[in-house]
C-alpha cells in the first residue's frame, strides 16, 4: 500500500501537491510508529542480546566519569564497576533509537549511559563544549555571587567507545521539551504539526510574491498572534509539571533549579552565538530539573567566525514565561545570567577564560577547516590542518575577543560614587541580560523563527 501510494508513476494515487504528499507520509509515519511501538519491546534482555557481557567478570574496572571533579579520590574510595544491568531498555527520542545500559557499581549505585552509533562529524564538538564547561563551573564556584545561587552547568559525561560509537551519561527522568507538548496534543486528540501547517498557510502568499517584503514580517506576525490565540496556550507546560510532581515543595525546587540551569543554557548560548534551539533539542530531567541540550556547539561561517542569524538570543518563549511567572524571568533568570557574566569576567578570571576559549576554538577550528564547507578556497596546509599559523591564530584571537566582548557587554559594571552621580537617569546593573530577555520574549522577533523551532510554544 505505502509503495503503491508514494509511486510517482501511478497517477491516480500520487498526491497532486506538497501539502497533500506531507500529510499523507504523515499518516505513514504514525502507521510505521505505532507498528513498531507495538510490536517491538520496550526493554531487551541482556543475556539475549550479548551473553558474553552478562557473564564477564569485572577486575578492577572503574565506573566512568569519577575523575571530572576537582577533589582528587582515595584509590580506596573508587568505585569499580561490578556488572552490567539485566535490562536493556529502548530509548527512542524524536525518531531515533537507542540502548540504554546500567552500570552497577561496587557500592551498589547505578549510572545509566545511552550508546550512540552512526555519530556526525560534529560529536566531538560535544566533549569540548562539556570540558569548557566543567572549566566555567570551577570559575563559578570561585566567585560570590555565583557561589551563593549554586550556578552550575549541568556536564553529563561522554565516553568515546571507538570513532563511530559513544556512551552518553542518561537520566531516567529526562524528558525533551517537544515531548511535553506532543503528549499535550495527544491527551486532547490534536495533530501536532497543526500550527505549522497553519503558519505555511498563512505565508502561502509570501512564497508567491504577491506582497512586499516588509509586509511578511507583519504577514508572519498576525499568523503568530492567531497560533498563540486560538492553537497553543501558554499554560502548556505549567500543567505537565502540576501533574508530574507530587507536592508544591517539589514543585519549587524545581522551578528554582530549573530556571537556573535554563539561564545558564541561555548565557552559554548567546555567549557562543549557538543557535537552532527547537524544542526536541532540550532534554531536562523531570525530578530534578537538570538541563541537557543536544547539538550545543558553535557554527562557524567560510572565514572561521561565529555564524548566527537567529532574531532571538536565546530560546525562552512564551511556555516557559508562564511557567516561572515574571518573578522568575526577572528574579531568577535575569540574576543567574548576571552572576554568570560577573563571574568569568572578573579580574582575577578573565584571564583564566581567554586561554580556555583560546583552546577550545583552537580544536573546534582545526577540526572544522578538516571538514571544510564546500566552495571554501584551499590555503596553504600547515600542521595537518588547512590554514597557515599566523591565519589560524588571527580566527582564534578574533572568536575569543568577540566572545568576551559579548560577556562584557551584559556583566554587571562597577560604578564609584562620582560616576554613579554623573548618570541621569541612574543605570540599572542588570540591563544588559534585561535587554537580552526582553527581545528573547518579543513577538515580532519570535514570529520570524522557523515554524519548526515551534516559537509559540
Amino acid at each position: 500500500d505505502f509503495e503503491r501510494d508514494l509511486d510517482p508513476e501511478s497517477t491516480t494515487t500520487f498526491p497532486a501537491t506538497l501539502s497533500e504528499l506531507t500529510e499523507r507520509l504523515k499518516h505513514w509515519k504514525n502507521i510505521l510508529q505505532s507498528n513498531v511501538e507495538d510490536r517491538f519491546p520496550a526493554v531487551l534482555k541482556l543475556e539475549e542480546e550479548s551473553k558474553v557481557l552478562r557473564d564477564f567478570h569485572m577486575v578492577d574496572v572503574e565506573i566512568p566519569g569519577q575523575y571530572f571533579s576537582d577533589q582528587e579520590i582515595a584509590p580506596d574510595h573508587t568505585v569499580k564497576l561490578d556488572r552490567v544491568g539485566a535490562d536493556v531498555p529502548i530509548v527512542r527520542r524524536h525518531g531515533s533509537s537507542f540502548r540504554r545500559l546500567t552500570l552497577i557499581g561496587s557500592d551498589g549505585s547505578q549510572r545509566h549511559f545511552i550508546v550512540q552509533t552512526s555519530l556526525t562529524p560534529n560529536a566531538r564538538s560535544d566533549e569540548r563544549i562539556l570540558q569548557l564547561f566543567r572549566v566555567m563551573n570551577q570559575m563559578f564556584d570561585k566567585h560570590k555571587e555565583s557561589r551563593r545561587r549554586h550556578i552550575c552547568i549541568h556536564t553529563p559525561i561522554i565516553i568515546p567507545v571507538w570513532s563511530q560509537v559513544r556512551m552518553v551519561e542518561d537520566d531516567l527522568m529526562y524528558n525533551t521539551f517537544l515531548e511535553v507538548y506532543e503528549n499535550h496534543c495527544a491527551r486532547n486528540d490534536r495533530e501536532p504539526d497543526l500550527p505549522i501547517t497553519y503558519f505555511k498557510e498563512q505565508l502561502n502568499q509570501a512564497i508567491s510574491g504577491q506582497i512586499s517584503p516588509e509586509a511578511v514580517v507583519d504577514l508572519r506576525l498576525q499568523a503568530y498572534n492567531d497560533i498563540t490565540k486560538s492553537l497553543v496556550a501558554d499554560g502548556i507546560f505549567s500543567q505537565y509539571m502540576y501533574k508530574t510532581l507530587p507536592s508544591g515543595n517539589h514543585m519549587w525546587a524545581f522551578k528554582k533549579q530549573f530556571a537556573i540551569q535554563l539561564a545558564l543554557s541561555s548565557f552559554m548560548s548567546f555567549m557562543l552565538q549557538i543557535g537552532g534551539r527547537s524544542p526536541n533539542k532540550i532534554l531536562f530531567a523531570k525530578n530534578t530539573g537538570k538541563i541537557f541540550q543536544t547539538d550545543f556547539h558553535p557554527a562557524y561561517d567560510v572565514n572561521g567566525m561565529i555564524e548566527f542569524s537567529e532574531p532571538v538570543p536565546f530560546r525562552l518563549t512564551r511556555n516557559m514565561q508562564a511557567f516561572f511567572s515574571h518573578f522568575g524571568v526577572e528574579g531568577l533568570i535575569v540574576s543567574a545570567m548576571c552572576a554568570a557574566a560577573q563571574a568569568v569576567v572578573s579580574p582575577k578570571q578573565t584571564q583564566h577564560l581567554w586561554y580556555q576559549l583560546a583552546m577550545f576554538f583552537r580544536d573546534e577550528l582545526l577540526s572544522w577547516s578538516w571538514r571544510r564547507p564546500l566552495g571554501m578556497p584551499l590555503a596553504p596546509a600547515a600542521g595537518g590542518g588547512s590554514m597557515n599559523p599566523t591565519d589560524f591564530k588571527h580566527k582564534v584571537t578574533t572568536n575569543v575577543e568577540n566572545v568576551i566582548g559579548r560577556i562584557s557587554g551584559i556583566a554587571p559594571q562597577c560604578f564609584s560614587e562620582e560616576e554613579e552621580n554623573v548618570m541621569d537617569p541612574p543605570q540599572s546593573v542588570q540591563r544588559g541580560v534585561t535587554e537580552l530577555v526582553d527581545a528573547a520574549l518579543l513577538p515580532r522577533n519570535l514570529c520570524m523563527m522557523d515554524p519548526t523551532w515551534h516559537p509559540w510554544f
